[in-house]
Parts: C-alpha cells; structure tokens; sequence
C-alpha cells in the first residue's frame, strides 16, 4: 500500500468515524502531531482517551476513567494484519460488545469495516494495540491506536453508554 492510499484510508476512518473532538459518547479519530515509538503508543492513546471524553474526564473523575483501562492486545509483529477478527476475539465481554458496535450498528456497516482495514490492516502499520476504555459505571468502550511507518500515531476512540 502506498502511503497516499493510507492518507486517503485514514481520512476514510475519519469520515466514517468523526475526526478529533470532546464528545464523550460516539467515535473520534486522532492522529499525533509528531512521531511516535512503539513505547509511546499507550501514553498517545490514553491522551487521546482523555480529550475525547473532554469535560466528563474532570466532573467524574479521573480515577473513574482510569480504572477501566487496559490494554487488552497488543499485535504481534508475526501475525498477519487481521483488525476485524482481532477486535472479535477480545475477551473481555463489554469491549467485545463495544468493538462490535463500531461496526454492525453504523450506518455503513461495511464501510465501517473496510475503513477499520484500510488503516490497521495496512502493510505500512507497524504496531496496532485495542484498548478497554469507560467510566467504570455506565459508558464502556474500545479504543485502537496503531502507528504508521512514518511514526505518526493514530487512535479510534469509541464510547457507548
């Protein structure tokens, strides 16, 4: 894959999934100004968990958010590029649930899994890790963070209540 093929496969995430924002609830795609290593990947992807749930970070409490997260998979640099099945075999049930969301109750339930294998199943993704995300109460959800040859990382936020 070219690199303009995972520029456009990104920007067809962002479309499908929301670009960067303080929603809470739904989805949103960031990308990290800089170049990232494989070790900053977890401290990219909880920054971005914590924009995205944006005021309710605060009035819940950080402790809150904290408690639920987990990195759940990390892929190994020998297995094939396979983000659908990945995010299938979670086993923790509520982020199954919420991986599952992302794609069979979107509008465009096949766009949503194209577009997830448009970036994360790229040749030019080096590291790709699903996280457990939520408030430990209500919201639940799933957050997947990869980082391209170039270094720039990239994170789909997704919360549910």
């Amino acid at each position: 894959m070219a690199e303009d093929d995972l520029t456009k496969a990104i920007q067809r995430l962002e479309e499908l999934f929301g670009k960067p924002s303080e929603a809470t609830l739904g989805a949103a795609v960031f990308q990290s100004q800089s170049a990232l290593s494989a070790s900053q990947l977890d401290e990219f992807s909880k920054a971005q968990y914590q924009h995205f749930a944006g005021a309710a970070w605060e009035s819940f409490g950080e402790e809150n958010w904290n408690r639920p997260w987990k990195l759940l998979y990390r892929r190994p640099k020998s297995s094939p590029p396979d983000i659908l099945s990945e995010l299938n075999q979670i086993e923790d049930s509520a982020t199954n649930l919420a991986a599952s969301q992302l794609t069979e109750n979107h509008d465009d339930p096949t766009g949503a899994q194209e577009a997830l294998k448009g970036v994360f199943d790229s040749d030019l993704i080096q590291e790709v890790s699903i996280y457990r995300i939520g408030d430990s109460e209500a919201i639940t959800g799933v957050l997947i963070a990869g980082i391209v040859d170039t270094g720039i990382g990239i994170a789909l936020v997704f919360l549910m209540d």
